[in-house]
């Protein structure tokens, strides 16, 4: 009873994909511009953070400015709850 919907299910959507692959631009199509100086992304460094109220973790993914400027915030934070006199390190 299940076979039939499923089998025309699929088929539908067999004849809803492209045949063909989305084509990528070509060099002549990228402005000259881009082509001499390529944009450098900064590494991404990926590690699992634990959650509270849960065995999993979750996976997060920064580049090492943005978890250098979070650990920054942290310090300060703690510091400034915490009443310290402590002059902030840098």
């Amino acid at each position: 009873m299940l076979f039939p919907v499923v089998l025309f299910a699929s088929l539908a959507l067999i004849q809803q994909t492209p045949a063909t692959a989305p084509t990528q631009p070509t060099a002549e199509a990228v402005p000259a511009a881009n082509a001499t100086r390529p944009v450098a992304e900064p590494a991404q460094v990926c590690r699992t953070e634990p959650v509270t109220g849960s065995r999993f973790g979750r996976r997060v993914c920064r580049s090492a400015a943005q978890t250098e400027e979070d650990r920054a915030a942290s310090r300060e934070m703690l510091r400034q709850m915490q009443g310290a006199r402590v002059p902030p390190s840098g």
